[in-house]
């Protein structure tokens, strides 16, 4: 009896054996699957044009239009349209599928962390640039009627922003220029290694860190204002590498009554 219990015992199937093989064979096609399934949703968030005009691909450029607020009320037709030709500029200066976003220092999104006022892609215009960017093939006319619904729909966001800055119950109490700039450099929609920024001021930061021209003292040489304690706390991430560009706007002439500790020479150094 002894021996017939071993025979049988030594039949036994090895049910652990077995199960580790089926388990690989579950587990392999799952593995694949999931990969596949990975790569199919990132083609198709390549494909897909979300309502702001934007292809979602990797490293895709950023540009930033910045608005300092403290602008004047009554501007002339002509100061208008230096403000707006800095907007068009960012615009025209951007490549396909960049994404523009604006920035101000209204009193209604002065926060320590900016957000942008609006943001929107710039759509590829031509069937090279769509192809280019390796996104799905259309008709050439079909990409310059969708390149000039995407700019009048950034000329809108522009004049919307140019309205909102003139409008005295929106205005900044203060320019804190430095801290948005700062802010502005930290933000996840600004990290990209392909960026731009267009920054649209008078160039007069009025904030507890520094009231340039208001307060004797306060406007030092940038080199050493640099060294100063105070400027740790504004100090922007590094803009080595991005396009800037510094539109500096002068809507009066310096000194004047209420800014009497500078001159327009100095706030252009």
């Amino acid at each position: 009896m002894a021996s017939s219990y071993k025979k049988q015992k030594s039949r036994r199937p090895n049910n652990n054996g077995n199960f580790k093989k089926i388990a690989a064979l579950i587990i392999m096609p799952t593995v694949v699957l999931g990969g596949g399934g990975i790569i199919m949703n990132q083609q198709l968030k390549t494909e897909k044009m979300g309502a702001d005009y934007c292809y979602a691909l990797k490293d895709q450029h950023q540009a930033v239009g910045f608005l300092d607020n403290s602008m004047q009320q009554d501007l002339s037709p002509r100061q208008y349209r230096d403000y707006q030709t800095g907007f068009d500029q960012l615009y025209e200066n951007a490549p396909a599928n960049a994404r523009i976003s604006v920035y101000t220092t209204a009193s209604d999104t002065d926060r320590s962390l900016p957000k942008p006022v609006a943001s929107i892609c710039k759509p590829a215009a031509t069937v090279a640039e769509q192809d280019a960017l390796g996104a799905p093939k259309k008709l050439a006319p079909y990409l310059a009627r969708q390149a000039m619904d995407a700019k009048e729909e950034y000329d809108a966001i522009v004049k919307q922003v140019l309205r909102d800055a003139q409008d005295i119950s929106k205005a900044a109490l203060d320019s804190p220029i430095l801290e948005q700039l700062q802010g502005i450099s930290r933000t996840s929609g600004f990290n990209s290694q392909y960026r731009s920024l267009t920054v649209i001021t008078d160039g007069i930061q009025n904030s507890e860190i520094a009231r340039f021209c208001s307060v004797k003292g306060d406007l030092p040489p940038f080199s050493i204002f640099k060294m100063q304690k105070r400027y740790t706390h504004v100090e922007p991430r590094s803009f080595t590498g991005v396009d800037v560009q510094f539109l500096l706007v002068e809507s009066y002439l310096l000194p004047q009554a209420t800014l009497p500790y500078c001159t327009n020479n100095e706030i252009r150094k």
